[in-house]
């Protein structure tokens, strides 16, 4: 898992502490980890963002597009063979003097046309896997044309990049290595929005029925509507890029924005694209089939744990939604799902069906069941902010409370077991700083 560490310090206080030192630290006291950077910037020199104010196609060389591009102090010409590229479109690109890597730009006469520079794609400045190729086009209104790419994107911050244990499913998002860091440093936790939705002032007109009650212990909901689906804001992308996913939509992009921040996995559905007033948690039936997102053909079994509607089946829970219930572009309505699954029940679906995601990873590790309102809390912010939508019902089915599991453990069990020794308060000062209640 990689944590950007800007956006690690918006969870903990990070005053003083090196990166190097944070990755030496973490290997010594909790987990293996290892640092690497988004990109680097004494590699790109006057690269910028434009605004494409024109495209024509080459006189003479069919393969270019001729581009007049608005940096902010001046329009310059560009020439692409990247067909794809439109007028009003955000792009990068590097200047004529400038440089990318061991790259020098220089002005190039194109049979007539001479082009000042080069368009960029992410994958020029960043060599990671999830970083696409070819010209990295944007239509974000709140980046201004002429801004420093380098400080857009803040190449060189530091990437951590965390590899989990199965018993550590704790670390598996940035609150939960916020509070690892706190209890390892004692530093303060930051205060992160806490706006609610509270259930009682929404009308309900939607209900869940949770048939398997020990494979789906908590299934909380949201039903937004009017929302517009559209690009995400360029700042929600890059922190997608480095946490090595890829944006999607702004929908999309929140509820993997919330599963790597929160550690809770989520999905949304297009809500006018499901049967009934009714979500379904049942077991699939035999050889039941379900096309997962990206068009794959699944044949279920009936040990698998699915997400349903009144005719179809909706998800893979926890693994994987639905193509035809999908949030596309054409979407109006959504309903955001998070919910906590059996691990078991995950880790065995995935493993027969082949099928490792994000969502799964977690699931199988255990997630948070007490973080589930404040984690779709923070989705539905982002979702209202982001889309535009109107927020028209929030419910949950419970059927198995959380009951917080009590541990006896005596100074001395504890030294037989680890063979190190602490004194109580100690031992009790680090306990609540990783978020442990002591009863006595």
């Amino acid at each position: 898992m990689k944590v950007p560490y800007s956006i690690l310090n918006d969870y903990v206080e990070l005053g003083g502490i090196e990166p190097e030192q944070l990755v030496e630290d973490l290997n010594l006291h909790s987990v293996e980890a290892t640092l690497e950077y988004f990109g680097n910037p004494n590699k790109v020199e006057k690269a910028v963002v434009g605004e494409i104010l024109e495209t024509t196609d080459h006189p003479s060389l069919k393969k270019l597009k001729v581009c007049q591009v608005n940096i902010g102090k001046e329009v310059v010409t560009i020439c692409t063979n990247d067909k794809s590229v439109e007028k009003g479109q955000k792009v990068f690109l590097v200047l004529a003097g400038g440089k990318i890597g061991d790259l020098s730009i220089t002005q190039r006469n194109f049979k007539g046309i001479v082009s000042q520079g080069m368009f960029l794609s992410l994958s020029d400045l960043v060599d990671w896997e999830n970083i696409p190729k070819g010209v990295f086009k944007f239509s974000d209104p709140n980046i201004a044309v002429g801004t420093d790419i380098k400080k857009i994107l803040n190449l060189g911050e530091p990437i951590i990049e965390l590899d989990i244990t199965p018993n550590r499913g704790d670390l598996l998002s940035v609150k939960g290595l916020a509070r690892e860091i706190r209890a390892i440093y004692r530093k303060p936790l930051k205060e992160l929005s806490k706006k609610e939705f509270p259930e009682k002032k929404l009308e309900k007109t939607f209900s869940v029925e949770i048939q398997e009650k020990e494979e789906c212990h908590r299934y909380r909901y949201a039903i937004i509507k009017e929302v517009k689906v559209k690009e995400s804001p360029l700042e929600l992308q890059v922190a997608l890029f480095k946490f090595g996913a890829s944006p999607i939509n702004n929908v999309v992009d929140i509820t993997n924005y919330i599963l790597y921040t929160e550690g809770n996995p989520m999905h949304a559905f297009d809500l006018d694209k499901i049967s009934g007033k009714k979500i379904i948690v049942r077991k699939a039936k035999e050889k039941e089939e379900f096309i997962a997102l990206g068009g794959k053909k699944l044949k279920l079994s009936s040990e698998d744990l699915i997400i349903a509607d009144e005719e179809k089946v909706l998800a893979l829970a926890g693994i994987i939604g639905g193509e035809e219930s999908s949030v596309s572009e054409d979407t109006k309505n959504i309903l955001l799902e998070m919910a906590y699954f059996n691990p078991y029940r995950i880790r065995k679906t995935a493993k027969r069906l082949d099928l490792r995601t994000e969502s799964s990873y977690r699931f199988e590790r255990n997630v948070d069941i007490e973080n589930i309102p404040t984690a779709l809390n923070r989705a539905i912010e982002l979702i209202l902010r982001l889309t535009n939508g109107k927020l028209m019902e929030i419910g949950e089915a419970y059927p198995k409370p959380y009951q917080p599991l009590e541990i006896t453990l005596t100074m001395e069990k504890f030294e037989s077991y680890t063979g190190v020794q602490i004194s109580e308060e100690k031992a009790r000062e680090i306990l609540e700083l990783l978020g442990f209640e002591i009863i006595s």
